[in-house]
């Protein structure tokens, strides 16, 4: 969840949206009842002043087609397809910030609740500090009931912890490709670095073989470009996202189509999705994207995965052979992947991934219903994945 509202906020306790409403409302020169009135849904006609406020507090950092983006993501034209909801914090005619929420279905045993996956809160620069990202936290929570935040970064903790309870947050795995910045860093001799990084990344190679191709030789993995609905590839994505749901996690309900419209039509983001099939039968799937690191590296990361519990060590690593092999081949430096589910994270420890600490990669939500709250809190993981976060870009 991205913000640069209130950056000296300190991490302090839940704080009534009361007391922040008259807060706020004194800094901006208006009452309660008009700061309330201000805040509401975006329409397709906002979308200049959108647009405006994102790259006010974006500055340098926008390097994409925002404009495509944030139709892709909010405000589509008639008939098109969008994620989220925009809402826009407004004084009269001025946009003084944003956030957006995304309607998810979360499955916890046997009771379902729609919760609101919290993302781009940003507020006009000059009003930083001011308690109005904290406000507009607390005002989508009482609209809209159920609200999660998945992710923070310095800026939004603060915002967080006056509005959210915390979840178990979810942890960062990494597997190594290539070791020639790692041994450059530690070597001072370059030859001697270069040697060393020829040899483990050998011996990485060996044991991604011995581990991985041994053990899903008999699945086949392809490529997917597109799946739209009638097409077998559909079909597949749908059989598969069903028989992926385990009553031991929480679970996000998804479709093929949503799927496809995430991860194909992201114009932020280039995916790469693998399919596996035992046969005819789809057992797992996995979409990669390629992220730049310093130095001119690049990485990889896996942005989703949907694992048949049937099949899973399998499926897990006849993608993670195909996924290795093609980042090895193009120079990726190492593979990473973000998640909370500990049944899919006791199959990578086998294979090389180490467990990287994460300051915020943090999960937390408003949950004002008792009984669905107890259900998640009982269950050691989620299907969450990155495609549920607003981190878009490569």
């Amino acid at each position: 969840m991205s913000t640069l509202a209130n950056r000296s906020a300190p991490a302090l306790g839940p704080i009534s949206r009361e007391k922040t409403a008259r807060l706020v409302s004194r800094a901006l020169g208006v009452t309660p009842d008009v700061l309330d009135a201000g805040f509401r849904a975006a329409t397709l006609a906002d979308l200049p002043a959108v647009l405006a406020l994102r790259r006010r507090v974006l500055g340098d950092a926008l390097t994409w087609d925002d404009e495509r983006y944030v139709r892709w993501r909010y405000l589509p034209e008639p008939g098109e397809r969008s994620l989220a909801t925009c809402w826009l914090c407004t004084r009269g005619d001025e946009l003084l910030g944003m956030i957006g929420t995304e309607a998810l279905c979360l499955q916890a045993g046997d009771l379902r609740q729609q919760v609101h996956a919290a993302m781009d809160l940003m507020v006009q620069p000059e009003w930083a500090g001011s308690g109005l990202g904290v406000w507009v936290n607390q005002t989508v929570c009482e609209r809209l009931g159920c609200v999660l935040a998945i992710g923070s970064n310095p800026n939004s903790k603060g915002v967080l912890a006056r509005t959210f309870e915390a979840l178990p947050a979810r942890r960062t795995h990494t597997h190594p490709l290539h070791f020639a910045h790692f041994m450059a860093k530690r070597l001072p001799h370059g030859l001697l670095a270069g040697v060393a990084a020829g040899l483990a990344d050998a011996a990485m190679v060996v044991l991604r073989v011995g581990r991985l191709w041994s053990t899903g030789w008999r699945l086949s993995v392809t490529q997917l470009a597109q799946w739209a609905p009638g097409t077998p590839e559909h079909s597949d994505i749908e059989t598969l996202l069903q028989a992926a749901q385990r009553s031991d996690r929480v679970e996000v309900d998804r479709d093929a189509a949503t799927l496809a419209h995430r991860l194909l039509a992201n114009p932020r983001t280039r995916c790469e999705v693998w399919l596996a099939r035992d046969g005819a039968r789809p057992v797992g799937m996995v979409a990669t994207r390629s992220v730049p690191i310093e130095g001119g590296r690049h990485a990889v990361q896996v942005l989703d995965a949907v694992i048949d519990p049937a099949c899973q060590r399998p499926a897990l690593r006849a993608l993670l052979a195909r996924v290795t092999a093609r980042a090895f081949r193009r120079g990726a430096d190492y593979l990473t992947w973000t998640l909370y589910d500990p049944a899919l994270e006791a199959e990578l420890k086998p294979l090389m991934f180490r467990t990287m600490p994460h300051t915020y990669e943090t999960m937390s939500w408003v949950c004002p219903d008792a009984a669905f709250r107890e259900a998640v809190l009982a269950r050691a993981g989620w299907s969450l994945s990155d495609i549920h976060t607003d981190r878009d870009s490569a």
